[in-house]
């Protein structure tokens, strides 16, 4: 009987008569699971709060979201010491929100290889885990690489277009190195690629790098992103391949000549609308041959039929002979 009574307070003190219900549920998804290496990497994370309290993931809050980011088992990648969860997020009980962080401002996602990663929540003195996804970081091929500037100074910059094939489609990329400082300054994807027309990289006079590249059979894409690494536009041109280019002006500015572009809607502000083509048919409408005569024209006139020539007599020579 004692022995019966001291197993089952070892079973209450260690917790083991029911499962606990889990106080934070956590969803998340990768908005990309490839990306190019130093591509910001978006992820999305879902937290619902049953805890009671509320939930603050502020730098001085009751909670904080990290990731657990693994480049090999049991080795987990070194934290930047910038905070990742960036606004202010304050989950009142019962309630669930969503937060998009940047895995790459908050983690040394320095090399091209697979890596393992899993969103922990801490509050109370508890880790919450969600499910865990796998990320895949490749270097991407590149397509043009130029240097800009003179070596060992500070405004030195290296400029490459990369491709990577993600989502069934090959895409563009644009990266931004400052080689004096050893830091990537930017890498943006400028969209879907088509390697019939070699992509195009030009500056201008005021520092500002712009690249054509063709996105569909007629559509080409003009972007634009000063030396900072920050986008400075983008605007899209129907034409064909071997007119549409980039041109340098007498004044330094770059320009895009032989292609035509898309132009704002007035009636929906923001949306852009491809030209207008030209008819299929470009003489619709009208008459190709004689001129009709002046006035209405009366019935046609009938032509008779030509007369059939009269038999022709039989010479003696042709009549049948009986015998």
């Amino acid at each position: 009987m004692h022995r019966i009574l001291l197993f089952a307070l070892i079973l209450a003190s260690l917790g083991l008569c029911l499962p606990a219900p889990a106080q934070v549920e956590m969803e998340w998804s990768l908005r990309h699971s490839r990306t190019l290496l130093m591509e910001p990497v978006w992820a999305t994370v879902s937290i619902g709060n049953q805890t009671g309290r509320n939930l603050d993931l502020t730098p001085n809050g009751n909670a904080r979201l990290r990731f657990d980011v693994e480049d090999r088992p049991t080795s987990l990648v070194r934290e930047t010491g910038q905070p990742l969860v960036r606004r202010p997020v304050i989950i009142p009980p019962g309630e669930t929100r969503e937060v998009e962080v940047n895995l790459l401002e908050g983690y040394r996602i320095l090399h091209g290889q697979s890596y393992m990663l899993l969103p922990v929540l801490e509050f109370g003195g508890t880790r919450f885990a969600g499910p865990r996804l796998s990320l895949e970081v490749q270097p991407g091929l590149v397509l043009l690489e130029r240097r800009f500037g003179m070596p060992n100074q500070a405004d030195a910059r290296t400029v490459s277009l990369r491709q990577l094939h993600r989502e069934r489609t090959d895409r563009l990329f644009f990266r931004l190195d400052a080689p004096t400082a050893g830091t990537c300054l930017g890498c943006y994807e400028l969209g879907r690629l088509i390697r019939f027309f070699v992509p195009r990289l030009e500056q201008d006079s005021e520092g500002v790098f712009h690249v054509l590249h063709q996105s569909a059979p007629d559509r080409f894409v003009h972007s634009r992103i000063d030396s900072d690494g920050v986008p400075r536009g983008t605007a899209f041109y129907i034409a064909e391949a071997g007119q549409i280019r980039l041109v340098r002006e007498a004044d330094g500015q770059v320009a895009v000549t032989g292609g035509t572009p898309f132009e704002e809607d007035p009636e929906r502000p923001g949306v852009l609308t491809a030209p207008s083509l030209p008819p299929s048919n470009p003489y619709a409408g009208q008459q190709i041959g004689e001129l009709p005569a002046k006035g209405r024209a009366g019935p046609a006139a009938v032509r008779p039929a030509p007369a059939r020539p009269a038999p022709r007599p039989a010479s003696p020579a042709e009549e049948a002979v009986v015998w």
